[in-house]
């Protein structure tokens, strides 16, 4: 049969395979060489090893074509006796014509006679530069592999959380350093068991987040669990993220372990702190509130809080809260006064990625963080009219879209919102929706200024007194005898213009200056002790200050607290720069002389 093309196959008997062409021609370097090291066949592959033609080569001895050093593996005399099976030696060197050190594998194979007596040996020259340039390299990877490994457990080991792998079978395939510290379990015994007998969760087998993972082929952010850790309970969060292989298939999940003990032991104490029989108070005024707060906080009711600055609002709104049955759930704060309209939108709704320069990626608003729980708008008087119509249809609807996005979503939140406005005159001025105001006002509450409720002052010094004393004055500070009867009367006069906040400050400030174990008048700040001058000037306190007065003094006073820093004085008495710039020039109050401040 003719092949295509209309060629001729060639038979085997018509082509020159004589094994001398073979041998010739093959690439590794081959030599005879009997038992004296003299060599009776040479391939042209081992002449190009030594520098020369195959044919030039045989009938000299090995020690006249390699060095000594090179020659004594390679000689008869030291392989002999050989069994049947060859000889191999690995990287072996030798020199070529151009005095660069060739690598090679060589092999030697026993020649017999007739008899089976040795008469010489059959040494093939296998070249190695490419081998070991690879297994050079190789070495090289691996090192830069173990560096990488090392420092990946550095930093995984340097972690505050825990972190731990496990295939499919939820086996532990690695556990850090940390994971070892929360389990009490080192990482031998840990790895290789399956992840139930180590972690001992409350949720293991019936409902575990590591299980759900590989089922739902989804991952859990933040699982609440509690492990059983020698004898004791631990509340920790799992998170979870997926093993995959170089194909993109999962093979596993890395679980991330929070310890979330020290968060629980300090919900708990914010829990305690702000209930709102801890609110500071005995007079008439502070009970009836603490009558409303308590009726309140029992029901989801939207509540109004409004007060001047600095009364207490938002503590108000937490004893609400954390009397609540959302206690347990987020308390998001967020002042509406403090972001421009643009900012304020996002942070309340969130946006997605591209929804805006700088948008560089999906935000979460402050209504999906409070989800289950409560969300507290505080300055709400100060927002624009686009905004109050977006927050009146979540509270009519509980619903809202991110910036950005198409997509509604809906939340279960307990709205409050405070403000130092009067609000009603924002509604008949046009300034404030009126059906927004009737929506947030379901239950409305009065936080009185300090000037109303002048009994609960001696409780307040005391309480910020205990609060800063060590802090300011270390050691001495457990020995503090409290303060005067003449400095806590100029107090019971001032009429705190900054409420609790303001005399809160006014504390801090005359334990910064104590020179003595208790507070005196000579260490109140420059402005309650100009409004007691003055009264004593009029007759010993008889009757009220004029209010301008009174009003010039007390910002003067921040302005002095704070070197003239309109910032640090705004912050102080709770309202924004531009406010406290109108009311200075109201005032006539004009910059310090010294330059101080801007």
């Amino acid at each position: 049969m003719q092949p295509r093309g209309g060629r001729r196959a060639l038979g085997a008997s018509e082509l020159d395979l004589s094994p001398e062409l073979i041998l010739r021609h093959i690439g590794d370097g081959l030599i005879l060489v009997d038992l004296e090291g003299t060599i009776l066949y040479a391939n042209d592959a081992f002449g190009q090893i030594v520098g020369r033609d195959g044919a030039d080569v045989v009938g000299r001895r090995l020690s006249d074509l390699l060095a000594e050093d090179e020659v004594r593996r390679i000689l008869p005399a030291e392989l002999l006796p050989l069994e049947d099976e060859p000889v191999a030696h690995f990287n072996v060197g030798l020199s070529r014509p151009d005095g660069s050190q060739g690598a090679y594998c060589f092999t030697a194979c026993p020649v017999r006679d007739a008899e089976g007596r040795l008469v010489a040996l059959l040494e093939n020259f296998r070249g190695m530069d490419r081998l070991r340039d690879v297994i050079l390299g190789l070495r090289e990877v691996n090192a830069a592999i173990e560096v990488e490994r090392r420092r990946t457990e550095q930093i995984v080991n340097s972690i505050a959380d825990g972190i731990f792998t496990v295939d499919e079978q939820r086996r532990i395939l690695s556990f850090s350093q940390k994971m070892a510290e929360i389990t009490g379990i080192p990482a031998r015994q840990a790895e290789g068991r399956a992840c139930e007998e180590v972690l001992r969760g409350s949720k293991c087998g019936s409902d575990c987040p590591l299980s759900w993972s590989i089922e739902h082929g989804q991952v859990v952010d933040g699982c609440r669990e509690v492990l059983r850790v020698g004898g004791r309970d631990l509340p920790v969060a799992i998170t979870t993220a997926f093993l995959l292989d170089e194909e993109g298939r999962r093979v596993g999940l890395t679980g991330v372990l929070s310890d979330r003990s020290e968060v629980e032991r300090l919900h708990r104490e914010l829990e305690e702190r702000y209930s709102f029989r801890k609110i500071i108070g005995r007079s008439r005024p502070m009970q009836d509130l603490f009558e409303v707060v308590e009726a309140v906080s029992g029901t989801d009711a939207t509540v109004l809080i409004s007060g001047e600055s600095g009364t207490g609002k938002e503590l108000v709104a937490r004893a609400i809260h954390y009397g609540s049955s959302r206690r347990a759930a987020p308390f998001v704060v967020i002042n509406c006064a403090a972001l421009s309209e643009t900012l304020l939108e996002s942070e309340l709704f969130g946006h997605v990625q591209g929804a805006f320069t700088g948008a560089v990626r999906d935000k979460v608003g402050r209504f999906e963080l409070a989800d289950g729980g409560t969300i507290f708008l505080d300055e709400i008087g100060d927002t624009s009219p686009a905004m109050q119509a977006k927050l009146l249809r979540v509270l009519e609807e509980r619903t809202f879209e991110r910036v950005g996005e198409a997509r509604t979503r809906s939340v279960d939140v307990r709205v409050l919102a405070a403000t130092h406005r009067d609000l009603l005159e924002r509604v008949r001025d046009g300034r404030f929706r009126e059906d927004l105001y009737y929506r947030l006002a379901v239950v409305p509450i009065r936080v009185p200024p300090l000037r109303e409720r002048r009994d609960d002052i001696p409780l307040l010094v005391d309480h910020f007194i205990a609060k800063y004393a060590r802090r300011y004055l270390g050691e001495r500070g457990g020995e503090f005898r409290g303060i005067s009867n003449r400095a806590l009367a100029m107090l019971l006069e001032y009429p705190w213009p900054g409420n609790v906040r303001e005399l809160e400050h006014a504390v801090e400030y005359a334990l910064i200056s104590a020179r003595e174990d208790r507070i005196e008048r000579a260490f109140l700040p420059a402005t309650i002790r100009g409004v007691g001058a003055a009264r004593g000037e009029r007759g010993g306190g008889g009757g009220e200050p004029r209010p301008r007065g009174t009003e010039v003094e007390a910002l003067l006073g921040a302005l002095e607290r704070n070197r003239w820093q309109v910032g640090r004085t705004a912050r102080e008495l709770g309202i924004s720069r531009t406010t406290l710039w109108r009311r200075m020039k109201r005032l006539g109050i004009e910059r310090d002389p010294a330059g101080n401040g801007t």
